[in-house]
């Protein structure tokens, strides 16, 4: 069966790059292993291919930390190519995206690079920061205002009032500029509070950043994101593309955890930041151009929690922590986290691949960066990048996505409270 469906999907892409053949400009992308093979195997337009062993952490049989070799490709690749690629990985992999895009040659191994220096930092603990689950009481008094109700209806704005949220079209514009709306009244009558939108210069729609200022550590900066776009792979301006799971269920969980800790006027003593990304359906281009100006302006982001797709219930695990490209440190303290706040939970690991979401752009650019994910990949919700991504095949409900709400604030709070106490500012 599986050699069936992969000979179909074969067949599928090669149809469409021939279909397409001429139509796309040479752009450089970066990818794992399989997605490369797919695209070798489908006759893609390839040039200049380059092939690289990236380490990435791999946890053992045992548990310890360890690393393993996987190979990635810098090439040249023709664009068009590239939505249907993104489809075809959900559909045969299990996963989603697998490929960042680049400016330059020379911008591609720029970040092969980091990838291969990143490694043997993803191990650690970064320097200044506890992972000791402190906080307990502002936590536990701020966990029961998080409503499943509030995340529902924001998943079902998202995924209804726009065709699609593509990065190119009305909708992906749209979307954008109504989040931007609605933040803003949300942090009506907090002089702390800023929402912007981060501008790209190669496409219109635009990310969308909350901040909250720290009151006596505003440097160190926390980042909880998830992102905005959404696709059926070759997207267009009338295309469907509701995406209710893919992923405005983590925008909507995103949006929740920031609504409690306003309404409840939570001030951190760190900085916390919550992102709505940009293009993440094609090459992770929001977060790499946000990760790439904050490392750019020295800024200091201490973790980064990223929620991609949070409410289809597909294995029996209630959250599973992705172990590569991202933080073995911090992952025990995600894990740590729902052990203490939500101990009926049950937590597994898998892995991802190379850039199968934004948490990656962040790892790339030498931050500490988690993906609690809502299932192991070979359980991930078959709908998605399909005109039936709607909530209906979630129930109806958010209760999975509540959880990682849960587990949202439970990182923002006690990652965001650490620092000098008020009275010892300035010291």
């Amino acid at each position: 069966m599986k050699s069936r469906r992969a000979a179909w999907v074969t067949g599928t892409l090669a149809t469409c790059f021939v279909a397409s053949a001429q139509a796309g400009p040479m752009v450089w992308a970066s990818m794992g292993e399989e997605s490369y093979r797919l695209l070798r195997r489908a006759g893609a337009q390839l040039e200049q291919v380059e092939p690289y062993a990236v380490a990435v952490q791999a946890p053992t049989a045992d548990g310890r930390a360890g690393t393993r070799n996987e190979s990635v490709y810098l090439m040249q690749v023709d664009e068009e190519a590239l939505p249907r690629l993104s489809h075809e990985v959900h559909e045969q992999l299990n996963r989603c995206g697998g490929f960042m895009l680049h400016s330059s040659r020379a911008e591609g191994r720029k970040v092969v690079a980091q990838f291969r220096d990143a490694a043997a930092r993803q191990a650690h603990q970064p320097a200044g920061v506890s992972y000791a689950i402190d906080d307990q009481t502002e936590v536990n008094a701020l966990l029961p205002q998080l409503q499943e109700s509030n995340i529902r209806s924001t998943i079902v704005k998202l995924s209804t009032d726009y065709k699609n949220r593509y990065y190119t079209t009305s909708g992906g514009i749209g979307s954008s500029n109504d989040l931007l709306t609605t933040w803003k009244q949300l942090a009506a009558g907090r002089d702390d509070v800023t929402v912007k939108q981060f501008s790209h210069p190669n496409w219109p729609q635009k990310s969308v950043i909350l901040t909250i200022k720290g009151t006596t550590n505003p440097g160190k900066i926390v980042v909880i994101g998830g992102h905005l776009d959404s696709t059926i792979g070759w997207t267009n301006e009338n295309s469907i593309a509701p995406g209710a799971d893919d992923d405005a269920s983590g925008v909507a969980t995103l949006q929740e955890v920031m609504r409690v800790l306003l309404s409840s006027n939570y001030k951190p003593r760190r900085t916390l930041q919550f992102m709505a990304y940009a293009a993440e359906e094609v090459g992770l281009k929001g977060s790499q151009e946000i990760a790439s100006d904050y490392q750019s302006k020295g800024k200091k982001v201490i973790g980064v929690m990223n929620l991609d797709m949070t409410n289809y219930k597909g294995s029996a695990s209630d959250i599973t922590v992705m172990t590569d490209y991202t933080n073995a440190a911090q992952n025990k303290f995600v894990k740590d986290l729902v052990a203490y706040y939500q101990p009926s939970l049950k937590v597994s690991e898998d892995r991802c691949g190379y850039a199968c979401s934004d948490h990656a752009s962040w790892t790339n650019r030498g931050y500490v960066a988690s993906m609690p994910a809502e299932a192991l990949f070979d359980d991930s919700n078959p709908y998605i990048h399909t005109p039936n991504d709607t909530i209906s095949k979630s129930g109806n409900n958010a209760n999975h996505a509540l959880k990682f709400a849960k587990l949202a604030l439970s990182f923002a709070v006690e990652l965001g409270s650490d620092g000098p106490a008020p009275q010892q500012a300035g010291k």
